[in-house]
């Protein structure tokens, strides 16, 4: 299979972590521990599963600026394929975010630049997602999702929180979508279900298998009309940030070299799982080995023959 494709705005994170709590307003709170690092997203998405070894092409905004002279360094570390872009005269056009973690939880403040820095050709992205095997969209590029699937790729689609998440905004895109991996809370806000089990339920009505991710709960999934549920990887709790973006590169491994459904959860189980346990979304390494070491002694299952 050819490599998997992503595009998205580039994050970058100032992390404080440690703290004892979040401050409430007018409060001052210091932590123990502070770093600058790549946030979440496809960038982080494409950068995983990269070091799990398979073959990616990546496209992202990068400028002129100290924040896009950071992404550079780091997507070049990385040994990551990457184009530009960028068609404006932005000279920072990243997101920055701003986390404070705690035990309990963690709270962002983020900045963007305004839309018309992102301004770019859809014929110009199509083209860059031509001859992928795997193309993972966001919901920003659900236009993509019809002629890519005609064209032959695989569609992986994400999910991202919003206020105002609604089926009205994928109802249309879902035929054309092979895997749709939104969270509990997602899947919730998008079907105005109760409960994750109802969620998935009524995502079935448009999906062929449906999958929620549900945390410490484990990954539900249905496939030939049965529920599943994956059990998550036994994990001590860090920090949350890029759990899903993680999971998204477990996943598409197992896809990319033809696993069956509930392995391809148990990679994406296995990878977000591991990245919990650092701080920051790309700071808990994870290999190939590795990540087939833990799934052979968790699942008890055995590597692909390719």
């Amino acid at each position: 299979m050819n490599s998997v494709g992503g595009f998205g705005i580039a994050n970058v994170d100032i992390i404080f972590g440690n703290a004892d709590r979040i401050p409430s307003l007018g409060e001052e709170v210091y932590s123990r521990d502070c770093s600058k690092q790549l946030g979440g997203g496809a960038v982080a998405t494409l950068i995983q599963l990269s070091r799990l070894g398979v073959p990616v092409k990546l496209a992202t905004y990068i400028g002129e600026g100290l924040l896009s002279k950071y992404l550079l360094k780091e997507l070049e570390k990385n040994k990551i394929e990457f184009t530009n872009m960028l068609s404006s005269d932005e000279v920072d056009p990243v997101t920055l975010s701003c986390v404070v973690s705690c035990r309990q939880d963690r709270g962002i403040v983020s900045y963007k630049p305004t839309e018309a820095a992102f301004a770019v050709d859809q014929k110009r992205i199509y083209e860059f997602y031509e001859g992928c095997g795997i193309v993972f969209l966001s919901l920003e590029q659900k236009e993509l999702c019809k002629p890519l699937k005609e064209a032959g790729c695989m569609i992986v689609l994400d999910s991202a929180w919003s206020d105002r998440l609604s089926l009205d905004w994928y109802y249309d895109v879902f035929p054309y979508v092979d895997y749709f991996i939104p969270n509990a809370m997602e899947a919730m806000k998008i079907t105005g279900a109760d409960t994750p089990l109802q969620a998935l339920e009524r995502l079935s009505a448009y999906l062929e298998n449906p999958i929620v991710k549900s945390g410490n709960a484990g990954c539900l999934y249905k496939e030939d009309k049965r529920i599943y549920t994956i059990e998550p990887l036994p994990v001590t709790h860090v920090d949350s940030t890029g759990a899903g973006d993680a999971f998204a590169a477990g996943f598409m491994y197992g896809l990319y070299y033809g696993y069956a459904l509930k392995d391809c959860i148990r990679f994406g189980n296995i990878t977000g799982g591991n990245a919990v346990t650092q701080l920051g979304c790309l700071a808990a390494e994870m290999n190939e080995d590795k990540l087939l070491e833990y799934f052979s002694e968790i699942y008890g299952g055995e590597r692909k023959i390719r």
